[in-house]
């Protein structure tokens, strides 16, 4: 299997639908017009293909940022106004938002933004026998938001957001120990003045641009369907898998929440349960040194399939690849692995670069994600990894 030419071929169709639709926030007209495009070519190959619509609420996952810095901005008055109770319950309602929207991933505030439509794609070529099992390889097609704090100044990422919440929080305990006395109550709107340089700053995290998001994550749903072409072609030309059918799958919305994972999940549950279902996810595969697979996922709150993450790094290691295998760093996010794994999918995710706080691809969700951050190498081992895992498991 020529893998090598496999990659090219992915780098160069991740190009032209880049040059074609250019970034693709999640819901907008070029996003479609890219998840169609990518339709119209699995039909191309595939035994079927198919695509559905679902309902994205824009700006709603990154939008409790800003609404803390509203709330911590009211806080603070309220603190001087020495009403503390009023300053606390204002505060704790952020971070009951913080921890539903985003720890957990849930559509808390998603009502309170404007209502797009977006779209996943996916097709499925079949064995020759009986399903078995079936295995979903995938990426997501939507771009990023450009997150400012990784442009500027970005060595202070962590301490701009870890140290922004964990001021929001010391502030909301304060304002509650503030109802003991007025002296607590004076040194608490002291303290969160001081704050407020950091936390206030918090406004101004993301951009209203959106990245070209090449190794986020166009490339990985380009993988996913140069994949399935060559299990299409390896069944026309008479080797075609005993027991698995193949999906390749193009999320949308992963940038909002994960939004197209979890409504994908919601509308083909019964699909997914119908056989043992893997998922070999894709997201952000820059750099081969830096790769990995998931055993959880969204804020370590969603455990992943440990077996499946380890089937996939002893592939790895038997085509001399190190990888690791390892849980999701907390406050770093989530992959679409995890709303499907809530559904009952053996899921994992193949990530390849740094991924914490306090590291990250120097292009990650900056306007520099090109196909020319992505190395050639990580994208032909995750080809590598995947037909080893398929075939193996074909075989079982």
């Amino acid at each position: 299997m020529n893998f090598n030419k496999m990659t090219d071929s992915v780098f160069q169709s991740t190009q032209k639908l880049i040059d074609t639709f250019g970034p693709r926030e999640a819901g907008s007209e070029s996003c479609q017009n890219c998840a169609d495009e990518i339709l119209g070519e699995l039909k191309g190959f595939a035994d079927s293909a198919e695509k559905q619509s679902f309902n994205v609420h824009t700006g709603a996952f990154l939008g409790w940022i800003r609404m803390l810095v509203v709330f911590y901005a009211i806080a603070i008055a309220l603190l001087w106004l020495r009403l503390p109770l009023f300053a606390g319950a204002i505060l704790l309602l952020g971070i009951i938002i913080l921890v539903f929207q985003f720890f957990l991933y849930r559509h808390f505030i998603d009502f309170l933004f404007p209502k797009k439509t977006g779209r996943n794609v996916w097709a499925a070529v079949e064995p020759s026998g009986e399903v078995k099992r079936q295995i979903i390889i995938s990426g997501h097609h939507d771009s990023a938001r450009v997150f400012n704090f990784f442009i500027h100044q970005p060595k202070l990422y962590a301490l701009r957001v870890t140290g922004g919440i964990g001021i929001f929080v010391f502030v909301c305990v304060a304002s509650f120990a503030s109802l003991i006395s007025p002296v607590i109550n004076t040194i608490t709107a002291v303290l969160a003045s001081i704050g407020a340089v950091i936390v206030l700053q918090l406004w101004f995290f993301y951009s209203r641009h959106s990245t070209p998001g090449a190794g986020d994550n166009l490339i990985a749903s380009m993988m996913a369907v140069e994949a399935l072409r060559r299990i299409s072609e390896e069944k026309k030309s008479g080797s075609p898998l005993k027991h698995t059918r193949v999906i390749a799958l193009s999320f949308d919305g992963e940038e909002e929440g994960l939004r197209g994972a979890h409504a994908f999940a919601k509308e083909n549950e019964d699909m997914l349960r119908s056989v043992p279902t893997y998922l070999y996810n894709i997201d952000c595969p820059y750099y081969l040194k830096d790769m990995f697979f998931l055993t959880s996922d969204i804020n370590t709150s969603v455990k992943l399939s440990e077996d499946f993450a380890t089937k996939c790094g002893e592939s790895a290691e038997k085509l001399g690849y190190k990888v690791q295998v390892k849980p999701i760093a907390f406050l770093t996010g989530g992959t679409d692995a995890g709303e499907m794994a809530k559904r009952g999918v053996h899921a994992t995710t193949m990530m390849a670069m740094p991924w914490d706080n306090t590291e990250r691809a120097s292009v990650y969700h900056t306007m520099n994600d090109t196909c020319d951050a992505v190395e050639k190498a990580a994208v032909k081992a995750g080809l590598e990894i995947f037909f080893d895992v398929v075939k193996g498991m074909d075989e079982e």
